[in-house]
């Protein structure tokens, strides 16, 4: 009865928003702001068959209402870009898991002059933390939240500095996870050639300090309070043609532990994407990476990741669009060898996943959106495996 109660109400909701939104499209209507400014209500049910990602799995179905606005406004020469988003997850069965949200962003887009330019922005995310992290039927209320300040010189008409800084804290709600709390504060620098058709190639560098504001590192712990990492190598992004470009960076990097060094880290990291726009409909965009994932749970210190990441989309016609996401990654937990239970390596986690998704703009202020998710993971560790299988619908009214 309460399941095909918020089916009702999710019906009549979605009805009285088509019929706002006819009624804006067959008149003409003053944009607010000028158009610089655009709220929106979304409406997204959900049924997800493993919710909590474990190798026994439980479903149900959940909705998410999100209420909220987005700005883009220039003035002059700089430009304020952002938005607010509010949202509502209710559970038909665990509602142990209802939870109000939000997303916060906000970004000024800085010039000074014709040859220094950069952008200085806030972000804060408030979610429940991914359960194929945490596999616990706990939830985990997750904040996050990032201030940046970047800049963008050009030296000459074919030389360009950048360099930048920020600091990123992210903080469990659940006191279990606390010890996870982390603060990172980082600065980047790089120097780049840029030919005529803006594309360029050059050197860069980062520092990173890591502190874990709820450890007090004890002799024998497993898990250190702080970290340093320090990274250099090659950036680029570079227009291979009118129609595909490519942006990697690939870097050496050193990680270092004050007080277990044996979770220290020497290697390499290096990301490649590639987009290509095959017809005027057609588009592919490829990732290939290895990279230091931030997550960090009771099996290691850091995970490294290796994958490939495939999105094709195509632009069926000028209302409907056809997108999809194919993805494999292995996670390997390390820092801290032989903490899976009677094994001599750490744990060892591969992951697909394939998602497809069809769009649909009936108009303008319209738009309705089906999703479809597989996803498996293989472990060394039994208790991590999962299948899960999600299929959602979404409706969203902008105005």
């Amino acid at each position: 009865m309460r399941s095909r109660g918020r089916l009702r109400d999710c019906a009549l909701g979605l009805g009285h928003a088509c019929l706002v939104a006819a009624a804006l499209a067959a008149s003409p209507a003053q944009a607010l702001w000028d158009g610089k400014l655009t709220p929106f209500v979304e409406e997204k049910g959900t049924r997800d068959d493993n919710v909590f990602r474990v190798p026994s799995p439980t479903a149900d179905t959940y909705s998410t209402t999100s209420l909220g606005f987005a700005f883009d406004a220039p003035l002059s020469r700089q430009r304020f870009q952002g938005g607010y988003t509010w949202s509502a997850t209710r559970f038909n069965h665990f509602t142990d898991l209802d939870f109000n949200g939000h997303d916060i962003r906000a970004i000024w887009l800085w010039q000074i002059g014709n040859d220094l330019s950069g952008q200085l922005g806030y972000t804060e995310n408030f979610v429940l933390a991914p359960f194929q992290y945490t596999q616990s039927a706990t939830p985990d209320p997750l904040k996050s939240r990032q201030g940046l300040l970047s800049g963008a010189f050009l030296i000459t008409p074919r030389w360009r500095a950048q360099a930048g800084g920020g600091v990123f804290e992210q903080k469990n709600g659940d006191p279990q996870l606390q010890p996870n709390d982390i603060t990172i504060s980082s600065g980047d620098a790089s120097l780049s050639y840029v030919t005529p058709s803006n594309s360029s190639i050059g050197l860069g560098g980062r520092v990173e300090e890591g502190r874990y504001p709820n450890r007090s590192f004890v002799p024998g712990d497993a898990f250190d309070d702080s970290y340093r990492q320090v990274s250099g190598g090659l950036v680029a992004d570079w227009t291979v043609t009118g129609l595909s470009r490519v942006v990697a960076r690939a870097s050496r990097v050193s990680r270092r532990y004050p007080n277990t060094p044996q979770s220290n880290l020497d290697g390499y990291t290096a990301v490649a994407e590639y987009d290509w726009k095959v017809t005027g409909k057609l588009s592919l965009t490829g990732v290939v990476r290895r990279d230091i994932s931030p997550f960090q749970d009771i099996q290691s210190s850091f995970v490294l990741v290796k994958g490939v990441t495939v999105r094709p989309t195509l632009n069926v016609t000028d209302k409907i669009d056809l997108s999809a996401i194919l993805d494999y990654s292995a996670w390997y937990f390390l820092g801290d060898p032989g903490l899976v239970s009677g094994g001599a390596q750490g744990r060892i986690d591969k992951v697909s996943s394939a998602t497809a998704s069809l769009a649909y703009r009936p108009l303008q202020s319209i738009t309705l959106q089906a999703s479809v998710l597989r996803e498996r993971r293989y472990s060394n560790l039994p208790t991590a495996e999962y299948l899960v299988n999600t299929v959602s619908l979404t409706a969203r009214l902008s105005f």
